[in-house]
């Protein structure tokens, strides 16, 4: 069964168990789980019903963080540091389950949004974060339709966080940090 709540603990307790949840970025409602767990990112495949091997960006809590489950030098560093705008860094991953890489690489954001802040307060580990959507449907502005949106497959996920109706339409952007020159991949 399916929680409402705006807890950070209750909602690092899903994540905890393997659980998939629906919660605010700093761009649109993500769907969400723990990023070292290959049971949990089986699940967000099939709500989203996209193909294995098409992975996900993933939240981090910090640069201490983002050592632990990335390479990264000084030169990426700043320039992860000067993202004005919400930005996903392609990087050499480790430490992650492969479900959730690309040949050896995933997208990493340090999120700045206040929930998500507090969440990492209480789950300790980088969470996949991708639009609350089956792939290639717009994104879901109020997570609390979201039965409509997913359909049997919204039986998959066990949490949902509401705190507004999302009128932003655009994800965040994509820079490859592992390319020279270093690469936008999506605006």
């Amino acid at each position: 069964m399916t929680i409402f709540t705006n807890k950070p603990t209750e909602i690092a307790k899903v994540l905890n168990a393997g659980g998939v949840v629906i919660f605010p970025t700093e761009t649109l409602y993500g769907l969400g789980c723990d990023a070292t767990n290959p049971q949990a990112l089986l699940k967000l495949y099939a709500i989203k019903q996209r193909e294995l091997g098409k992975v996900f960006p993933i939240l981090i809590r910090d640069f201490k963080m983002l050592a632990e489950y990335a390479d990264f030098r000084a030169e990426q560093k700043k320039i992860i540091q000067k993202a004005k705008q919400p930005t996903n860094f392609i990087l050499k991953a480790k430490n992650l389950s492969p479900l959730a890489t690309l040949k050896h690489t995933a997208a990493f954001r340090i999120s700045k949004n206040s929930f998500v802040k507090k969440l990492f307060q209480a789950f300790d580990k980088p969470l996949v974060a991708t639009s609350a959507n089956i792939s290639k449907q717009d994104p879901i502005t109020d997570p609390r339709n979201y039965q409509q949106s997913f359909g049997r497959n919204s039986e998959l996920i066990d949490a949902v966080v509401f705190t507004a109706i999302n009128k932003k339409k655009k994800g965040s952007r994509i820079i490859d940090l592992t390319k020279k020159p270093f690469k936008i991949v999506r605006k």
